[in-house]
C-alpha cells in the first residue's frame, strides 16, 4: 500500500467498518501498511484524546475534517 497521511487514516477510519476492525485488533500492521511512522505513530497508539486533538486538530486539517472520539462497548 502506498505511504498516506495519518490525517487519511483518520479519514479511512471513519469510513471503512473493516479497516477500523483491523485498526482496533492491530493498529501497529494497520500503520505499518500505511506507512505511517515517528510521532504521527506514537500518538495514534497513545489513545490519548487530548494528544490527539492537540496533534492532529491543527489548522492543517482537510475543510470539514474532525476527530470523534468513541467509546469501545466492550471496554465501558
Amino acid at each position: 500500500m502506498p505511504k498516506s497521511s495519518a490525517a487519511d487514516l483518520l479519514v479511512r477510519l471513519s469510513t471503512d467498518p473493516a479497516l477500523r476492525s483491523r485498526f482496533q485488533a492491530n493498529p501497529g500492521a494497520v500503520m505499518d501498511e500505511m506507512g505511517i511512522e515517528g510521532e504521527d505513530r506514537a500518538v495514534l497508539l497513545s489513545g490519548n484524546p487530548d494528544q490527539l486533538r492537540s496533534h492532529f486538530g491543527g489548522n492543517d486539517a482537510p475543510p470539514g475534517c474532525f476527530i470523534l472520539f468513541a467509546a469501545d462497548e466492550d471496554k465501558t
